[in-house]
């Protein structure tokens, strides 16, 4: 379960620093107070489902592995999706672009807890 907690850290690394990986992006900042809202993640959802946003996407998939890991209490309420939906969306954000699903692909995948093929 240790490894588990490689994840947080990647995922609070991701949503700082990720980016910045890539000389073609700029860095991304996403506040952990989006994964502790219930508005929050509706609406990254919404994005996510209707308009297949990258940031939605990877903002609605890493909140499952959040929740998977122990990181979003029940007592929050807060909805999030299965995890083998999860990994369709950080891969279609991966495909969209999105530096940030790619890295946390690739950190789920080092600590053993992805079992699907790597984005490019």
């Amino acid at each position: 379960m240790k490894h588990i907690n490689f994840i947080l850290l990647a995922i609070t690394c991701t949503l700082v620093l990720g980016a910045c990986t890539s000389k073609k992006e700029q860095p991304v900042e996403v506040s952990s107070a989006v994964f502790y809202n219930h508005d929050s993640l509706s609406y990254y959802a919404a994005l996510a489902y209707k308009d297949e946003d990258p940031r939605g996407l990877f903002i609605t998939g890493a909140a499952a592995y959040l929740k998977w890991q122990g990181d979003l209490p029940d007592s929050l309420g807060l909805t999030t999706v299965p995890l083998d939906e999860a990994d369709i969306m950080l891969l279609h954000a991966a495909e969209l672009g999105s530096q940030d699903a790619k890295n946390l692909i690739h950190c789920l995948h080092k600590n053993g807890c992805w079992h699907h093929s790597l984005p490019e």
